[in-house]
């Protein structure tokens, strides 16, 4: 080889491994800006958060929310679906940039993943007959029947051993008088809806179900009715992988993004849209 072409072919490869490390050293957020596409892993089957729809095709809220992050972002948006256990796990290999799927970010998670500030929450709500007269407020379920899912945050809140991170919670000063768990939360509404008192005197859930369920008709109708407040949300928010190097302007960026989106309305727009309810105002 003559001295001219070797003294070429030694520059093509220090370019290269400049190339390299300015590469190596790029933020996941500029890395993203620069492919132009933000890649974000959700679920295909969790109306009606995300789910297929008659088309084929990705809808729900966490879906609209995406599209949004990244029409924000200036990039496009592509899903990926994988199994929930791979996602909380976290070390993604950057097979995905983000999750946008209602993850609650516990304790445990937060050994994986690295979290945005809430997005939308899940808040739990009581219910009763519609033709019930005498519970006006939550105190007043004292010593009642209250129906509730098994193994479940709601459960272990009316058994006083609930723990949410960065959540605090208050307890009720009252007691039920009996707390009957079901496998979903399904049955026990469809217990309430016979009547008021003849199984149940009340379901305690959250308000999203309850608002589906009332919207739905529960199959062969729903009177049902909500009361009083929430006594605690749940905070969701989006995830990325923490075994990924400089994914904090990244983190950064987003919480912009959300804190934009909490400003404008648009996060309770698509509440509103998706869940007939509001499940944002608490988290400002």
């Amino acid at each position: 080889m003559k001295k001219s072409g070797l003294i070429a072919v030694l520059l093509v490869g220090m370019m290269m491994l400049m190339a390299g490390t300015v590469m190596a050293g790029q933020t996941v957020l500029e890395e993203i800006m620069a492919a132009g596409k933000i890649k974000v892993s959700t679920d295909a089957n969790y109306a009606p958060q995300s789910y297929l729809n008659d088309k084929g095709e990705l809808e729900g809220f966490d879906i609209s929310v995406a599209k949004e992050v990244a029409k924000r972002l200036g990039v496009k948006v592509e899903f990926v679906t994988p199994d929930w256990d791979l996602i909380t796990a976290g070390k993604w290999g950057k097979r995905w940039d983000i999750s946008i799927g209602s993850m609650t970010p516990t304790a445990e998670r937060k050994k994986a993943l690295l979290f945005t500030m809430p997005y939308y929450s899940s808040p739990a709500q009581f219910a009763v007959h519609k033709d019930n007269t005498t519970i006006k407020k939550l105190s007043d379920l004292a010593g009642k029947k209250i129906g509730v899912a098994s193994e479940t945050t709601n459960e272990r809140y009316l058994e006083h051993n609930l723990k949410i991170e960065d959540v605090k919670i208050v307890y009720p000063d009252w007691k039920p008088g009996e707390l009957k768990t079901y496998p979903t939360d399904a049955n026990h509404i469809e217990d309430l809806a016979l009547g008021d008192g003849v199984r149940l005197d009340a379901v305690f859930t959250s308000r999203q179900t309850l608002a589906a369920a009332i919207e739905s008709g529960c199959g062969k109708g729903c009177p049902i009715k909500m009361i009083g407040e929430p006594p605690y949300y749940e905070p969701l928010s989006f995830a990325l992988d923490k075994s990924r190097p400089n994914s904090e302007t990244l983190l950064a960026r987003l919480n912009e993004i959300l804190k934009g989106m909490y400003d404008d309305g648009t996060l309770v727009k698509l509440s509103m849209k998706f869940y007939k309810t509001n499940l944002i105002p608490k988290l400002q």
